[in-house]
């Protein structure tokens, strides 16, 4: 049998490929960026579950509308007016999960050959939905502060993408924000340009200290702008197994939208979106945010401190994460991807930074999780690393 060369184009996910270690005992995995069940507010979805059991039933169990529960979309729409975004539930999809977002906008936006913009380095499940649709990806170099902006807009003269894909906060695999300046900028040239921006916040409300900067879409519908994409998801807050996550889109997209999703799946689970409507009407959203808040960044904290006790003499570059799962590190001269099966070898595993750049670059980098590890793991984690580290130089 030969596959579709949709398929056969997309290149293979090292995160995919490093799930079978996680059966394995020997090995600690800090590469999967696996929300914690620890964090999870089980007794509230407990009571969400209870509450649709008995007051949403029989209509849990069957078709619904392809855009998805009104009463969520509603609920959620609220949200986001509450972060200056200017959506009512007409507005809003729900999909299975921040990753059907991805792919129904590749879906709905690109053909073969268009060019598609993203950052260096961005999501591994972004590069993989685009590639599936024979897009050309060109990278836009990142620091701390997100896109470079002069290199945006060379790249935008140079390759007049279709659209821009990025994640302004705590990226991942970088823990990257970026700046409210680089925002407006971004906005700035995408509007000149008429490039669609599509803006991945799966990460927004998960920051340790001082939240982001507005979203994208709210410094858009501010500014009367209408070039953007928002996507974002329950999965990191509420709990991953609901695949519960939506996308704002203009007005003259969404029709398409939902086309889209009505070809992928006809709509999302019916029961984990009344689910999610008994969490948040009962206001379990915020106690959820703050306890998932605590715990990730005390799991970042605990990586912080391992990483400069048993990496301090090793020659690297990172930079403390602010918010999200991840922690990013650049070891000059190293070939990660070369050193990791020394590194299953010794018992750790993380994830190598080449499959986050859409060109393969990036071979010196590599990304470390902390979200699902415990104390204990991330500390011996590390220190196993610190070994495997320090005999490739």
């Amino acid at each position: 049998m030969r596959p579709s060369e949709a398929t056969t184009r997309v290149q293979s996910s090292a995160i995919r490929e490093l799930f079978a270690l996680l059966s394995r005992q020997d090995v600690i995995s800090l590469a999967g960026g696996f929300p914690s069940a620890a964090a999870i507010d089980i007794e509230a979805l407990k009571s969400a579950m209870a509450r649709t059991m008995s007051q949403t039933m029989p209509a849990a169990l069957l078709y619904g509308s392809v855009q998805g529960y009104e009463p969520l979309r509603e609920m959620i729409a609220g949200r986001c007016r509450g972060f200056g975004m200017r959506l009512d539930a007409s507005g809003i999809v729900i999909t299975s999960g921040s990753q059907q977002g991805i792919d129904l906008i590749a879906r709905t936006m690109v053909d073969p050959g268009d060019a598609v913009a993203v950052e260096a380095p961005t999501y591994l499940g972004a590069i993989q939905a685009f590639q599936a649709r024979g897009a050309n990806l060109v990278s836009v170099p990142t620091d701390n502060e997100g896109l470079h902006i002069d290199a945006l807009e060379t790249l935008f003269e140079q390759h007049r993408p279709k659209l821009l894909y990025l994640i302004p906060n705590f990226a991942n695999p970088t823990g990257a924000v970026l700046s409210l300046r680089r925002r407006r900028q971004v906005l700035e040239l995408a509007a000149r340009h008429g490039v669609l921006i599509v803006e991945d916040d799966a990460y927004g409300e998960l920051f340790f200290r001082d939240p982001p900067p507005p979203s994208l879409l709210a410094l858009a519908n501010a500014e009367e702008r209408q070039w953007v994409v928002h996507l974002s998801s329950f999965s990191k807050v509420i709990a991953p197994g609901l695949r519960l996550a939506w996308l704002a889109a203009p007005v003259e997209l969404m029709r398409h939208v939902h086309l889209a999703k009505q070809i992928s799946d006809t709509h999302s689970s019916a029961i984990s979106q009344m689910v999610g409507y008994h969490f948040l009407n009962a206001g379990s959203i915020e106690p959820a945010l703050s306890r998932a808040r605590q715990y990730y960044a005390k799991q970042a904290s605990i990586m912080r401190r391992a990483v400069e006790a048993e990496l301090g003499k090793v020659p690297l570059v990172t930079v403390a994460a602010r918010g999200g799962m991840f922690q990013w590190i650049e070891l000059p001269g190293v070939n990660t991807q070369a050193l990791l099966p020394k590194a299953i070898e010794a018992g750790v595993a993380y994830v190598p930074g080449a499959p986050f750049f859409a060109d393969r670059a990036g071979a010196d980098s590599l990304r470390l999780s902390f979200a699902s590890a415990t104390a204990e793991q991330i500390g011996e984690g590390v220190r196993r690393l610190a070994g495997v580290f320090s005999g490739a130089r």
